[in-house]
């Protein structure tokens, strides 16, 4: 499923906990693992100042040490990328390795949960490689058992199924679609039977997309269907609050190939979920 990971280090207890979950997935996948800390670039940019020679010698050197350190355990290599951004660093190196998979942890938020930060957001809105995000305090005793995958019938949830499939093997897997609740969304300013239609047609339109999922779970992982009414990005937070340890969503339906884009729905998820989210790249159909 996933052949190259890159993982973002930083000696911070976010990235060990990024380095913890990397380590889980390469151990499920077989995949080789490249652990990626970015220093400033020596010349400066984005209004940063240049750095003296010998100080960013010290910079470089401490960071290899540290991120070979933290490499050893995992069997993973190491390269220290000069960006003017952390995200940009980790970015770059993903595609020049051709990465189909990027690690990080979270802004501090309570243990367990994950909290997208400017950097996550920043690999999230056109990288090539799907992005996971490992929840707080995930290198304390984090797992990938018990796996749920959001559908709504787009190419992107498609690929999601597969890829949250491969993760949950031959166990249970969560397929969750969610039905819009009209009248919340819009408010009732509007004639009624109206906004009853507008509801039975996305129960409808949901429970399709429910049943057209659990079809293409491939056999011996299996689908727990699940359909709820409501907001998307409410609901699919709560179902990650539940007993969940990974939570699969695919990228917006628009935008450049084979990339990484945020839709609302998933921007919204990642902001505050109860555990470790994958965000896949959209297809190329």
């Amino acid at each position: 499923m996933f052949e190259k990971i890159v993982v973002g280090y930083d000696q911070s207890e976010g990235s060990r906990d990024a380095l913890a979950l990397a380590g889980q997935v390469a151990s499920r996948f077989d995949s080789a693992v490249t652990v990626v800390t970015t220093v400033p670039s020596p010349v400066g940019g984005n209004f940063a100042p240049s750095l003296p020679a010998d100080a960013y010698t010290n910079l470089s050197e401490g960071a290899k040490a540290a991120a070979e350190e933290a490499a050893e355990p995992l069997g993973a290599s190491v390269v220290i990328s000069e960006a003017t951004s952390p995200a940009f660093g980790l970015e770059q190196v993903a595609e020049s390795e051709g990465a189909d998979l990027v690690v990080i942890g979270c802004a501090r938020t309570d243990p367990g949960r994950v909290r997208a930060g400017h950097k996550a957001h920043q690999l999230m809105s056109g990288g090539e490689a799907a992005v996971l995000l490992a929840p707080v305090g995930y290198a304390s005793d984090g797992s990938i058992d018990k796996v749920a995958v959001a559908v709504n019938g787009t190419p992107e949830s498609d690929r999601a199924i597969g890829v949250a499939a491969a993760f949950a093997g031959e166990g249970p897997l969560k397929v969750i679609s969610v039905a819009t609740d009209f009248a919340d969304y819009w408010g009732h300013w509007t004639a009624g039977t109206v906004m009853a239609d507008l509801a039975d047609a996305s129960r409808e339109a949901a429970q399709k997309s429910l049943d057209d999922a659990v079809a293409k779970v491939p056999v011996g992982t299996m689908p727990e269907p699940l359909m709820v009414d409501g907001d998307a990005i409410m609901e699919l937070r709560a179902a990650s609050d539940g007993d969940l340890d990974l939570l699969c969503l695919g990228s917006r339906s628009y935008g450049p190939v084979r990339r990484v884009l945020l839709g609302s729905t998933s921007s919204g998820v990642v902001a505050d979920a109860g555990c470790a989210v994958l965000v896949v790249p959209r297809t190329d159909s």
